[in-house]
């Protein structure tokens, strides 16, 4: 045996050159995350409405594929792939599994409940809510005070919080004006008092993050509402399905079918006054949706000061768009812009 080592061992070494390099590059970790098209998941398995007809097509959130801090061999071949997304990893958002879970938890059922919030308004519909303040999904590696995910932040310098929008402007406001602030956090039903503290991007004190994110939080009454909701288990995290699933319960909720027969995906946040917000791996999901059959694809959308769609490089619409394009801009997927629920109802209504 060692003779036959002995003799060979050249050949032996080149033949291992190649398994080395394989096990070394999946152990290897880079700064970099990954993104590659997943697959359609119909919301009507996962929000019943009681006494609801049936849906001739159907609605469908499209979900992705993710990675953090990805293996070098999972690198290297994403970089031949122009469908998977490669981003550097964030320095300031560090989670481990369990934080993720909690964090896409916490955002999945956020959109659901907005989702049937603006949907019972949009239809005129009975929907009775309760609003606690900013829950929080994401905490940032470096701040220096005790909040975490999950926390409820109720109240600014001892003044209860009326919505996110003004609590992000007062914020800022206050710190670049050099004011102190006190916020009040709710955990596990009890509320203490956390001074707040930004992070500041270098020595110099000019930039900062604000170091926590968070959405309005509601809840609602079901025993007040009509007709009744049950919310089932859904596999996927995150909020990029609120759209589809408030057109699915507005669908739900009203007369007319307007799913038309067709297998309709889309994109995109929703808060309670059906404004449809941006979300992350849509170049991905445009792919999703096109080789699962979609008919139907909203991305979400602004508009400038004159009603123009506004495409600038790595915003929604352009990654989307940029997309689309690549598919050949095929005429048996229809590509829906979209900055509201109402305007996503209107273009269904309009192809009955």
């Amino acid at each position: 045996m060692k003779k036959l080592l002995k003799r060979n061992w050249l050949l032996i070494v080149l033949l291992s050159i190649p398994y080395l390099f394989i096990v070394l590059t999946s152990i290897i970790r880079v700064d970099y995350d990954f993104i590659s098209p997943g697959g359609l998941n119909k919301v009507n398995s996962v929000i019943n409405i009681d006494g609801s007809s049936e849906e001739n097509g159907s609605f469908n959130t499209v979900s992705v594929y993710s990675l953090e801090r990805i293996p070098l061999l999972t690198y290297l071949i994403a970089k031949t792939d122009d469908i998977i997304s490669l981003d550097e990893s964030s320095d300031y958002i560090q989670m481990d599994y369990s934080e993720m879970y909690s964090s896409g938890t916490i955002q999945k059922n956020v959109s659901i409940n907005n989702a049937i919030i603006v949907a019972y308004k949009t239809a005129g519909k009975h929907i009775s809510t309760n609003y606690h303040g900013l829950i929080v999904h994401t905490v940032f590696k470096d701040i220096s005070y005790d909040v975490k995910i999950g926390d409820i932040i109720t109240k600014y310098n001892n003044q209860y919080i009326s919505n996110e929008k003004e609590f992000s402007n007062q914020i800022i406001s206050d710190v670049r004006s050099k004011k102190d602030i006190q916020l009040t956090v709710l955990r596990n039903g009890e509320e203490f008092e956390v001074d707040y503290e930004p992070i500041w991007v270098d020595d110099t004190k000019t930039s900062f993050y604000v170091g926590l994110s968070y959405y309005d939080y509601y809840t609602i009454n079901k025993e007040e509402t009509e007709p009744s909701f049950t919310i089932n288990k859904a596999n996927t995290l995150g909020p990029s399905g609120g759209l589809m699933q408030a057109l699915s319960v507005y669908n739900a909720i009203t007369e007319n079918d307007i799913t038309n027969g067709l297998k309709i995906a889309g994109t995109g946040t929703i808060d309670v006054d059906g404004n449809v917000g941006i979300i992350g791996g849509i170049y991905q999901k445009v792919f999703t949706a096109y080789f699962s059959n979609a008919d139907v694809f909203f991305v979400p959308v602004s508009y400038d000061e004159n009603g123009q769609i506004i495409d600038v490089e790595g915003n929604n619409y352009h990654e989307a768009k940029k997309a689309y394009e690549l598919l050949g801009s095929p005429k048996d997927m229809a590509f829906v812009p979209v900055a509201t629920l109402e305007e996503a109802v209107k273009y269904l209504e309009s192809i009955a």
